[in-house]
């Protein structure tokens, strides 16, 4: 614990390690207490069959998008050596896509305060309208899911072309990716979410377990200093003679 306090090499490690962990888990809980993954797609009814868990399904997630903005910026750490840029700049993308899918989780009580005053479609249509601005789409839809997802598969590549990570955890990301553009969010979904809450529990164990001399031998050596020398140049003298020799 004290390294913990004082080395941040550990705090580095154990922040990075964490939080993968612990976003991971956040997402698993959330999509299985999210009303909507066991009953109508449509958020605006199924959120009120239970408002105390929709609220808790959607805080959980809140968090976890948090900490993966975070976790990915860590990640960045392990591309130091090789495809520092590339590693570098995904990492900030996925971070900002992260942020942003964390926003779009206000729509949740939107679409709970819609549901329980108006009929289900006129619900779906109030909701559909306000996600529609343009500043909505441009500003969270897109960078959201896309930034977020797409980054941080593409940062698993390149920490794939930097030896870090071994060439399925990006395709079972990626897998999670696309699917979740494709599977409708329910339980047909759980196989997908685990796929890619195992990658992102991997990782941070992995993290945890390497210990702080393997975490930092990724930063870049710095060569040491070269110190020219006369062929014939003469011994120096102690202290005491040189001010005599001044003198």
């Amino acid at each position: 614990m004290r390294n913990l306090r004082s080395n941040p090499d550990t705090i580095r490690r154990w922040t990075t390690g964490g939080v993968l962990c612990l976003a991971a888990v956040l997402m698993i809980g959330a999509l299985f207490v999210d009303p909507g993954t066991w009953g109508d797609d449509r958020e605006a009814v199924s959120y009120q069959d239970n408002p105390a868990l929709a609220q808790l399904q959607s805080a959980m997630y809140h968090f976890a998008y948090l900490l993966m903005a975070i976790a990915v910026l860590g990640l960045a750490h392990f591309t130091r050596l090789r495809a520092t840029l590339a590693g570098h700049v995904t990492a900030g993308l996925a971070a900002i896509g992260w942020i942003n899918l964390s926003a779009l989780l206000l729509t949740d009580p939107i679409a709970w305060w819609f549901g329980a005053r108006h009929p289900a479609e006129e619900a779906e249509r109030l909701t559909d309208e306000m996600l529609e601005l343009p500043n909505v789409i441009f500003g969270f839809m897109i960078p959201g899911p896309f930034l977020a997802l797409g980054g941080t598969a593409l940062l698993l590549v390149v920490l794939w072309r930097a030896g870090f990570v071994h060439w399925l955890a990006p395709l079972m990301f990626a897998a999670w990716c696309a699917g979740s553009f494709v599977v409708p969010y329910g339980p047909a979904a759980i196989p997908l979410w685990l796929a890619g809450a195992g990658v992102l529990t991997y990782l941070g164990v992995r993290i945890l377990r390497m210990g702080d001399d393997v975490y930092a031998a990724y930063y870049r050596p710095r060569p040491a200093p070269v110190v020219e020398t006369a062929a014939h140049a003469e011994p120096a003298l102690p202290p005491e003679q040189q001010v005599t020799a001044d003198a």
